[in-house]
């Protein structure tokens, strides 16, 4: 018999978090051994560990953040993309580059991730760009990266977002362990944002000190939204839910 619905995904989220620690050459035993006959629950694991390793949305992997005072040497430093100014290369990712930039219209700093040239043509990675927009711009809280504003400008996609300075939960954790009074503050901010993400629906799904941001006030910002899932078919949700990327088992 199978699980409840709400069971089975909890069940399905258990094994994706445990096998995507694994080196990639030990989760088909750790799979064979957690799954045993049940095919489909294998399946739903499988087909989420793919598009961890496949769809890389941005600020999620390998992304380098840099000084923002540091390296202007990437070909769109110095271009205007509509009303932004690129100002400087912050870092990469599997999809493109997020840059330091000034908008014009309202003269404050703000980040312009720009979809890598050779994407803008592949209508699901573009799919998936807009659905981290959409999903990122539905949600207005102090712990989640803001959205301002995402378009096309001389046929590449962009998004804008806050600007933020200071440095990844990865980087921070590389220089130690932090003091237990501000691991207890991180994970109640943590924790805050995600419930004010559930509240409209979304779960984020890729929770990982890579996505959580340490300001240099101490505050933290949820990044990358990019696979969230949309999971209430409310009036809010279902706008966000036109063109979503994100279905069953994919």
């Amino acid at each position: 018999m199978r699980d409840p619905p709400g069971e089975r995904w909890r069940r399905i989220e258990e094994l994706y978090h445990a096998a995507i620690e694994l080196p990639a050459a030990e989760r088909e035993a750790f799979l064979n051994a957690t799954c045993n006959d049940d095919e489909p629950l294998r399946h739903e694991v499988e087909a989420l560990l793919a598009v961890a390793r496949d769809a890389e949305p941005f600020l999620e992997r390998g992304i380098q953040i840099r000084d923002v005072t540091g390296e202007a040497t990437a070909s769109f430093v110095g271009r205007h993309i509509g009303p932004y100014e690129l100002k400087a290369l912050l870092g990469t990712g599997g999809m493109g580059e997020v840059y330091r930039a000034t908008d014009s219209r309202l003269g404050r700093d703000v980040a312009v991730k720009l979809l890598r040239a050779d994407l803008n043509a592949d209508a699901d990675r573009l799919r998936r760009f807009e659905q981290e927009a959409r999903a990122a711009a539905a949600l207005n809280h102090p712990n989640i990266l803001a959205v301002f504003d995402i378009g096309r400008h001389a046929g590449a996609s962009y998004l804008v977002s806050e600007l933020l300075e200071g440095e990844t939960l990865r980087d921070l954790l590389r220089r130690g362990a932090p003091p237990i009074r501000q691991v207890v503050e991180y994970g109640v901010q943590i924790a805050t944002g995600l419930a004010a993400a559930h509240d409209k629906g979304i779960v984020h799904r890729d929770i990982k000190p890579e996505n959580i941001f340490v300001t240099t006030d101490g505050r933290i910002k949820l990044l990358d939204f990019g696979i969230a899932k949309l999971i209430e078919s409310t009036a809010h949700t279902m706008a966000i839910q036109q063109g979503s990327a994100t279905t069953p088992g994919a």
